[in-house]
């Protein structure tokens, strides 16, 4: 990144090596652990953008610094980050901070392997082998197989694929064109996150009225699957009345979607 002369390295210097790391570990255990785990301190030294930028000075130099320069800015890299292991943090799908879970993503980061083979990776690749089991059991399968994903976007993509790949199974054979057009619906709530993800598998994504913001029931999705169907079939037009949409009665929606009648509802 630099034209000058290389940075100052500490490879081949293990007593500087392990002097710089004792260092950090100790800066991590009392400002991120002690501290970031503390109710007497705050969740987040919060800051502006514009305001944080000029108190971090994340400008990329030619030169190194020193190690006392180095823990300087580990600190502030803490200080004003969330602490997500504080008693007060409540955001999104995690909080706490597990110390055996932490000792073993130091291990983890240290030995910096990947999970592509066992020749790679063979502690790790049995440990993946051992837990997927166990997620497998709990959900009573003997067999199977699973993959480990980096959050809920991508596994609500890997499992639209799976059920495309459920109902049309050739269609890595035949290619995507081959297939009739896919539909994947979802409330307004959960449009904004599905609609990349109906784009890279080619579907088409629509919006399903429901009353609820994070429900979608049978009933509307068989309504608008079947109203799409009868007026793509020129069988039923929207008709407005006092305001209102006038939907077809239930029975013909579902002949029309050729579900097996469903005697509450039919």
């Amino acid at each position: 990144m630099a034209d000058s002369e290389a940075l100052p390295s500490l490879a081949g210097d293990p007593v500087a090596v392990e002097a710089l790391l004792r260092a950090v570990f100790g800066v991590v255990v009392d400002e991120a652990i002690q501290k970031g785990t503390s109710a007497s301190q705050k969740v987040c030294e919060w800051k502006e953008p514009e305001e944080l930028k000029q108190l971090l000075d994340l400008e990329l130099r030619s030169q190194g610094e020193s190690q006392e320069q180095i823990l300087e800015r580990c600190r502030a890299v803490i200080r004003y980050s969330v602490k997500t292991g504080h008693p007060r943090f409540f955001n999104q799908l995690f909080s706490g901070l597990d110390p055996h879970a932490l000792a073993g993503r130091i291990i983890t980061e240290s030995l910096n392997t990947s999970q592509y083979t066992y020749e790679i990776a063979p502690v790790f690749v049995l440990m993946e082998e051992e837990v997927l089991r166990k997620l497998r059991a709990l959900v009573g399968w003997s067999s199977g197989d699973g993959i480990f994903c980096p959050g809920g976007s991508i596994s609500n993509m890997y499992a639209v694929n799976l059920a495309r790949y459920q109902r049309y199974p050739d269609c890595k054979q035949r290619g995507l064109r081959t297939l009739p057009p896919l539909a994947l619906f979802t409330s307004k709530e959960v449009g904004k996150r599905h609609r990349p993800n109906a784009g890279l598998l080619i579907l088409i994504s629509s919006h399903v009225t429901t009353p609820s913001r994070r429900e979608l029931r049978f009933w509307d999705l068989a309504l608008t699957v079947s109203e799409s169907r009868l007026m793509r079939e020129g069988k039923w037009s929207p008709t407005i009345w006092r305001g209102r949409l006038v939907r077809p009665k239930l029975r013909v929606l579902c002949r029309s979607w050729s579900v097996p009648p469903l005697a509450p509802l039919c």
